[in-house]
């Protein structure tokens, strides 16, 4: 079955508007602990009641959150989800209260409440936490303040969501052939990847930029909004910058962002000689951005979503047997939501609470790509099932720092797997480009777009104007820079800012992408060559949820991320297999 059973949840919606109305009542228990947590038995009440409220919560955000991302254009699922987006507004502003008065209390009695029960024994690091962010909490006044600001926190991604996806008209391109389709955010990069026709393929980018370059002044009023509560909650909080406030809550050093920006900005000469590469075997006039999804060999190897599960089964069968079980648990039936489909949310994602199964979204369209992808988020719900089985509600919650390193762990292995398997010259070029695209993408261009936001938050820092102007300059620069490419030659490329739902829904989340692929390739590499424990290092790092910080976290099971090297050992293997490609090609 490809596709969702979300009975788990709720039977129903009308069950889910009846589970809706039994929130008040926690909301007003846990908002009259106000001033008692200083009491043992309080303090354990007040948790107790809030992990009841918290698991109501996952059930209620589950079952209505997954059915509106299948309909984005079902108003009535969209208008529900508004409905407990408020309330959990309002839980946020009644409970505003709780770290100002347990920092109030003191760190010595609120750890000495946490070694008298087994129970608020698992919050012994979320105490921690707090204390360690104390200085950045503001008073209970001050606090409940900011929470009165929770709608509006979700306005841009509201905002965005319905310019980009359900407001947005899909263009129709008309190829030489006299074909015609329709170009969505689903099947754009599906569609243009196999258009052999260098102006057939600009069409297709223009159809799918049009809304981005005729909505441009109203996506960067929405960006706008995004950086100017980003600055608003660094500087009410006193915190150097936006960035410092975004790695902070997880004790993640600045520098490990700076280092990761230097190391790519420093070392982009192998994408161009794998530009120019790609440009002579090609027999390309120029090498457009749209010309990256083009093959060098034509594969026309179809992976149903059956096929795709399968291949992926095969191609972990060798590693430890509880990981090959929690991987397959990820993507049985009922739990992938497989294929596209009409207002269905673009991309591919996990979604996992605490207590429940998580599920996958995919948009499967039987390319390599799908069958990777399904293995990425194997990955993730893979982590989530581990997590869930060896922490507590209260450490369960693992940070998007790490959880990349669970996926693209799974993406490393497959490609070995494949190129074990290819038998051809055109097979191993197949997967060498995919090999080398995939660095392209995760390393390379995630850490471009992250690049764009320190730029584009500096401008907001420094007191200078955020216009469509100014935001395409930045990633006009950075284009020039890393690709050696002028996108003002490329109709609309220039609001690629745009395209990426990520700096609207969640601002400084894509650099964690070329962390964990980062961290992830040097795990790999160590199970890969059987080094002693690695792989129970590994294991280890899935089971401990969000126990410890993220960077200490990838320390452990192998991958030091405050050390540069670990960035220009990714570098290293990418100059490699782009050495190796030429090689083959030439061959």
């Amino acid at each position: 079955m490809s596709k969702w059973d979300l009975s788990l949840f709720y039977p129903s919606i009308e069950a889910w508007d009846e589970g809706l109305k039994e929130m008040p009542e926690y909301i007003n228990k846990l908002a009259g602990f106000k001033g008692k947590l200083g009491n043992f038995d309080d303090f354990l009440s007040f948790y107790k009641i809030e992990e009841e409220a918290t698991h109501l919560l996952y059930r209620l955000y589950g079952f209505i959150h997954l059915n509106s991302d299948l309909n984005l254009k079902d108003n009535v699922k969209s208008s529900k989800n508004q409905q407990l987006m408020l309330m959990l507004s309002d839980l946020g502003q009644k409970t505003s209260y709780v770290s100002p008065e347990l920092i109030a209390i003191g760190e010595e009695k609120v750890m000495s409440f946490i070694e008298k029960d087994d129970f608020l024994k698992t919050y012994k690091f979320p105490m921690q936490k707090l204390f360690f962010q104390q200085k950045h909490v503001l008073s209970d006044d001050q606090e409940s303040i900011m929470a009165n600001f929770g709608p509006i926190r979700s306005i841009p991604s509201s905002l965005y969501q319905g310019l980009a996806i359900v407001d947005a008209v899909d263009q129709e391109v008309e190829f030489k052939d006299g074909s015609k389709k329709k170009i969505t955010s689903s099947n754009y990069r599906s569609i243009i990847s196999q258009t052999k026709d260098a102006e057939d393929r600009q069409k297709v980018f223009e159809a799918a930029f049009k809304r981005y370059k005729d909505n441009k002044t109203t996506f960067a009023a929405t960006y706008n909004l995004v950086l100017q509560q980003l600055a608003a909650n660094y500087k009410s909080r006193g915190y150097n910058s936006a960035l410092e406030a975004a790695l902070f809550r997880n004790n993640i050093p600045v520098e490990v962002y700076k280092n990761l920006m230097d190391a790519a900005y420093e070392n982009t000469e192998g994408i161009k000689r794998y530009l120019n590469i790609r440009k002579k075997y090609l027999n390309l006039e120029k090498h457009r951005t749209y010309d990256r999804f083009l093959d060098l060999v034509t594969d026309d190897t179809k992976y149903t979503f059956e096929d795709s599960r399968n291949i992926f089964f095969e191609s972990i069968s060798h590693l430890d047997p509880v990981f090959v079980e929690r991987q397959k648990e990820a993507v049985k039936d009922g739990f992938v939501d497989a294929f596209p489909g009409d207002g269905k949310r673009t991309g591919a994602y996990s979604s996992g609470f605490y207590g429940f199964h998580p599920y996958i979204l995919l948009n499967h369209d039987d390319t390599l790509d799908a069958l990777f992808t399904l293995a990425h988020e194997a990955g993730h719900s893979a982590h989530t099932l581990f997590s869930n089985e060896h922490q507590p509600m209260a450490t369960a919650d693992y940070t998007i720092f790490v959880a990349e390193i669970a996926s693209t762990f799974n993406e490393h292995n497959l490609l070995d797997y494949l190129v074990s398997k290819a038998t051809t010259k055109e097979q191993k070029i197949a997967l060498l480009q995919k090999a080398i695209d995939g660095i392209m993408g995760t390393f390379f261009r995630q850490t471009l777009f992250a690049t764009y936001e320190y730029k584009a938050n500096e401008l907001v820092e420094k007191g200078m104007p955020v216009t469509e102007q100014s935001l395409s300059k930045i990633m006009i620069d950075l284009y020039k820079h890393f690709y050696d490419i002028d996108i003002t030659e490329e109709n609309g490329k220039e609001y690629v800012w745009a395209y990426i739902p990520h700096l609207f829904h969640t601002p400084f989340y894509v650099y964690q992408y070329a962390t964990s692929f980062s961290a992830s390739l040097k795990i790999y590499a160590d199970v890969k060559a059987q080094k002693p424990e690695a792989m129970e290092k590994y294991l280890g790092l899935l089971k401990s949820g969000g126990s410890d910080y993220p960077v200490n976290q990838a320390k452990k099971a192998g991958a030091d991320l405050t050390n540069k090297e670990t960035f220009m050992a990714v570098i290293k293997r990418f100059n490699e297999l782009v050495t190796e490609l030429e090689k083959t090609l030439e061959a």
